[in-house]
């Protein structure tokens, strides 16, 4: 005979989603003066939200493109080119928010080089956050000035009839044991 253990309590769920940006910096060539062209797009990841990059790519248009990632969290920057990226494999960067991460496209046209380019840039970023709690079945104490609270644990095998319990460990010796917690002034 199979046993349940259950504790009437929400579960914490994830919530995933993957965003991909993208940032662009094009430029004309100016006879004997070296061109460079900046442009960046940013996203910010809130606090307790895991973001992990999962691909960074840059496409370069006839010139020299300088484009990079950066991760910025607790006040530092880190920074990765997609070379960089590909080398380190399967140990792609990851963050808990608060952070930041800017993806900037440089193109950089020297005074041999005639025409316009561009320089773009395309990151894709999963991000993990638990759902909200919403305490549908926790207790919650009140903050007023009605006296003290006492918190009780209780058990039931059927869920109508409740007998007080106690923190610790219990057997498997009925078909399912329930727990709630309850206030009591």
């Amino acid at each position: 005979m199979a046993a349940c253990l259950g504790l009437l309590i929400s579960p914490i769920r994830l919530q995933s989603e993957t965003l991909t940006f993208t940032a662009s910096a094009a430029a004309t060539s100016v006879p004997n003066v070296t061109v460079r062209q900046t442009n960046y797009t940013q996203i910010d990841i809130q606090t307790n939200v895991v973001a992990q990059i999962l691909h960074l790519h840059q496409s370069i248009n006839g010139a020299q493109g300088d484009g990079y990632l950066t991760i910025r969290a607790n006040g530092l920057d880190f920074t990765y080119t997609e070379i960089t990226l590909n080398s380190a494999g399967n140990n792609m960067p990851s963050v808990i928010g608060p952070a930041t991460i800017t993806l900037t496209a440089v193109i950089i046209i020297n005074t041999v080089t005639q025409g316009t380019f561009r320089d773009n840039m395309i990151c894709t970023i999963s991000t993990t956050k638990p759902d909200q709690f919403t305490p549908n079945s926790a207790v919650v104490v009140p903050a007023d000035s009605a006296g003290p609270v006492s918190i009780i644990l209780e058990s039931s095998v059927d869920m109508v009839n409740w007998i007080p319990a106690n923190p610790g460990t219990y057997g498997t010796t009925t078909t399912n044991r329930f727990f709630r917690v309850r206030a009591t002034r």
